[in-house]
């Protein structure tokens, strides 16, 4: 019976180096995917596109869990303004609906519209916290700091159930043809490092999901990751095309 040769001392050398070499390279690897990982973001991106005109939009729904002893919807709206940065200085609207009851505060700047509000629901019963700020122009891609505040005073008010959107869109005059918005996708895929998910790559519903470990949040569809989309839209009507890069998810 042929027995198998022990691998000498020298041999042993040699092969623990290999596999040391090989260690390393690996570990050299997931460092260097992690560096360009951390420098990755969607308004990043956003940025490498030229569109005519610009919009972004954040927003945010969380549950609150009101004390034992009562609290002031206004005092908490106002609170919560404050915590984004979003001074509410004008009155607070009271608007009841079937079996909900909201408090609105709504501001619209130059380049701006911002909408906070506090809403009941009575079966059951339950509040929740939400927002919904818009900001067009050079201040788009803004929008991605705005997410950062409304999840930190999420956070500090100790919102449950937190869900944010950032939604980035890009305005073109005209109809892109397939191919263009093929090569589009694909650049703000390699950006953020993301691989598709779900595509649908005709001209009508244009869609890509996708996921890249540059982005922390992501919903799970059919226990796959997902938290990115890209979607190009036409208006026929108003002969444009809009470029929307969001996370996860967009708005329509």
């Amino acid at each position: 019976m042929h027995m198998l040769k022990k691998p000498n001392k020298k041999q042993r050398r040699l092969l623990g180096g290999v596999v040391a070499v090989l260690m390393l390279a690996a570990i050299f690897r997931v460092v260097i995917e992690h560096a360009f990982l951390a420098q990755a973001s969607i308004e990043g991106a956003f940025a490498v596109l030229a569109p005519e005109d610009s919009r972004g939009t954040v927003t945010m729904t969380g549950r609150y869990l009101p004390p034992p002893y009562g609290f002031s919807e206004e005092k908490l709206l106002r609170y919560f303004g404050e915590e984004i940065g979003l001074a509410v200085d004008d009155a607070i609207r009271e608007v009841g609906y079937e079996g909900r009851l909201e408090y609105v505060y709504e501001k619209l700047a130059a380049q701006a519209h911002s909408v906070i509000k506090v809403v009941y629901l009575e079966e059951p019963e339950t509040y929740y916290v939400c927002a919904e700020i818009t900001l067009t122009g050079e201040q788009a891609a803004s929008s991605a700091e705005f997410r950062k505040k409304i999840t930190k005073a999420a956070e500090k008010m100790g919102l449950t159930e937190v869900a944010t959107t950032l939604e980035l869109c890009g305005v073109y005059h005209g109809e892109i043809p397939l191919g263009k918005k093929d090569e589009i996708t694909d650049l703000l895929l390699s950006e953020l490092y993301a691989q598709p998910v779900y595509e649908n790559r005709q001209n009508a519903n244009y869609t890509v999901y996708a996921y890249t470990g540059a982005v922390e949040e992501y919903i799970t569809v059919e226990k796959k990751k997902i938290n990115v989309q890209v979607a190009l839209y036409y208006d026929k009507d108003m002969d444009r095309t809009e470029v929307v890069l969001a996370s996860p998810l967009g708005l329509r």
